[in-house]
């Protein structure tokens, strides 16, 4: 029996060095395991009630995420073997709920994440948060 058999990857799409490092984690982790079933999580953070959010269109978060599914599914053929389970989901929230309750949702095994941006020290507060409230086992890559 795999240990790994549901893995919740989250990646940021404006860092894509951090989210191939995620990506080849949890295939590694997987390998040999042809039940695996591998969740690619892209979270949009909505924007703040504020002076710019009243300028843009009317459908602007519906483009936003239209556009990051585009790119979240480019992202996948590029960095997965075509014979892999992977779902891909693109989600709009707040980053860490949003990762905690697909975790529950989707009932898996492990959350994979990157600890933060290059350059920045220690772990971002959305890491941080998701380890914090999360209930399931978290691997926090540098």
């Amino acid at each position: 029996m795999q240990l790994f058999n549901k893995i919740l990857i989250a990646v940021d799409l404006s860092y894509l060095e951090g989210a191939k490092k995620a990506v080849s984690t949890a295939l590694a982790m997987t390998e040999g395991n042809p039940d695996a079933v591998l969740r690619v999580v892209s979270i949009i953070p909505p924007l703040e009630n504020s002076f710019v959010s009243s300028l843009l269109p009317r459908n602007f978060d519906k483009d936003v995420l239209a556009e990051a599914n585009k790119r979240l599914h480019e992202f996948t053929e590029e960095n997965f073997p075509k014979d892999r389970k992977v779902q891909h989901i693109v989600a709009h929230g707040t980053v860490y709920e949003e990762i905690n309750t697909l975790a529950q949702e989707k009932n898996v095994d492990l959350i994979i994440m990157m600890a933060t941006k290059p350059g920045k020290p220690g772990l971002s507060s959305n890491t941080v948060k998701v380890a914090r409230f999360s209930e399931k086992p978290i691997l926090i890559l540098r």
